[in-house]
């Protein structure tokens, strides 16, 4: 069975609307999201004990309890907080884009590099922040063209259908259709910045690079066409798979993009996402 299951396509306000389950009753296919999303925290640089290596400071003869001791505290100082507001939740946040990055790479053929991901590169004194920017920006595949990932996620377990968050979405998708104030021309730059030292060994990174440059060496005007725009909502409501309902999307509109450079999403995912946040959280680092 598949880990993530498409239940829906189809077409609103003349945009596709596409409704997926992840299949949380799916052991196998469960534990693979869950492995997914632990390994993606491991990594993450603030949790790396590597990236404090006392070595590096010339530090060689150092006594072993006092090493073991400043780990200790590194990884005590490094973890984010706990917090019951979904607002303010950073891991929720964190949790929830992962696993919108997972179902595009599952379903979509998108390609995301961890040396370009803002969640995996967060410094130390923004544990506890908000990632600034396009939520899980990317590189979509499809044959021989390559297009530039956009996509907001909003995570909702609103009973109300359309959800309180759809709104939102439905603004920043616009804003970056729209490029205001250059918030996608920065996303492309800072996404060249993020893979520039990964070593160029096949040509389909390299065809990446020739792609996002141009991009940036481009007429503005010509940017929403080398775009795919994926409004993603995560929910957790027991009754949208249930009765195939995606009317979240019946009043979402977009101006000045074409329909197929647009997805919409909806992820029905059943766990709260703050408690199963905190257990993934557990789970990789033990807190």
């Amino acid at each position: 069975m598949a880990d993530v299951k498409k239940i829906l396509e189809t077409v609103v306000n003349g945009l596709k609307v596409n409704l997926f389950e992840f299949d949380i009753e799916n052991e196998d296919g469960y534990n693979k999201i869950k492995e997914y999303l632990i390994n993606k925290i491991r990594i993450t640089k603030v949790h790396n004990m590597e990236e404090y290596d006392l070595t590096y400071y010339s530090a060689k003869n150092m006594n072993p309890a006092f090493v073991a001791k400043f780990n200790e505290q590194i990884a005590k100082i490094n973890i984010p907080k706990r917090t019951s507001v979904p607002q303010f939740d950073v891991r929720r946040e964190r949790i929830t884009e992962w696993l919108a990055q997972y179902l595009l790479e599952q379903k979509y053929n998108c390609k995301f590099y961890d040396e370009a991901d803002k969640r995996i590169n967060i410094k130390t004194v923004e544990i506890d922040k908000h990632t600034d920017g396009i939520d899980v920006p990317g590189i979509w595949l499809d044959n021989n063209k390559i297009k530039f990932v956009v996509c907001e996620v909003k995570a909702s377990e609103d009973k109300k259908i359309p959800c309180g968050s759809v709104k939102s979405l439905q603004e920043d998708i616009q804003k970056a259709v729209d490029d205001v104030d250059n918030r996608v021309s920065r996303e492309i730059l800072e996404y060249m910045h993020g893979i520039r030292n990964i070593k160029i060994q096949d040509d389909l990174l390299q065809r990446i690079i020739d792609f996002l440059g141009r991009l940036i060496a481009g007429e503005k005007e010509d940017l929403v066409e080398n775009i795919m725009f994926f409004p993603f909502l995560i929910r957790n409501n027991n009754t949208i798979v249930a009765n195939q309902n995606i009317n979240d999307y019946k009043n979402f509109s977009l101006q000045r993009v074409k329909k197929e450079n647009v997805e919409n999403i909806i992820a029905s995912f059943g766990k709260e996402f703050s408690d199963f946040s905190n257990e993934i959280y557990e789970q990789a680092i033990g807190e």
